[in-house]
């Protein structure tokens, strides 16, 4: 269901407390963050850009709750993600993870971190949060959506090659994300 009609100037608004709350957690985690263990990153390396691979960096821990979330009950949102009991989340290019990282949940939050490279910080919180109100709930932001398919694509045959890339890249030109 969708959730209630915002104006443009609201749904920026919120894109621009989302882009802030993912740079602050990057921030927060990211001192205590290391790179990707050398067996996952070979597994993973069919998939992703190797820079991509390079550069990310995971760390066990909770996100914690973003501090809008109390404005976003005055209008009329009751059911944002609760980020604090997500297995992994992606700010940018830290993966934050609460449960064990499996190479299952990196390939996710891999794809999340090819996401913000093509779109930019910006313009991954305004994805997020436009996909979010149009679907009416966390399971229907495009962005998540891609994230669980290719997750699934992956689980499903891990030998089977394909670049997270060139899909993110050929769904955002139809835009579908």
């Amino acid at each position: 269901m969708p959730h209630p009609n915002l104006s443009e100037a609201q749904i920026r608004e919120l894109a621009s407390w989302v882009a802030t709350y993912i740079s602050e957690q990057r921030t927060s985690f990211q001192g205590k963050a290391a790179p990707i263990e050398p067996g996952h990153k070979a597994a993973l390396e069919p998939f992703f850009p190797a820079t991509l691979l390079g550069e990310v960096r995971v760390v066990r821990g909770r996100a914690s709750e973003p501090s809008f979330y109390r404005q976003l009950q005055g209008l009329g949102i009751t059911n944002a993600p609760p980020f604090s009991e997500m297995a992994g989340i992606t700010f940018q290019d830290v993966v934050v993870h609460a449960e064990p990282l499996t190479r299952r949940l990196l390939f996710h939050e891999l794809v999340h971190a090819v996401q913000y490279r093509h779109l930019g910080l910006p313009g991954f919180a305004e994805h997020y949060v436009r996909g979010f109100l149009s679907g009416g709930s966390y399971e229907k932001i495009p962005l998540e959506k891609q994230a669980y398919e290719l997750e699934a694509r992956f689980a499903d045959d891990p030998a089977e090659q394909f670049s997270v890339d060139a899909d993110v890249l050929r769904r955002l030109k139809l835009r579908q994300l």
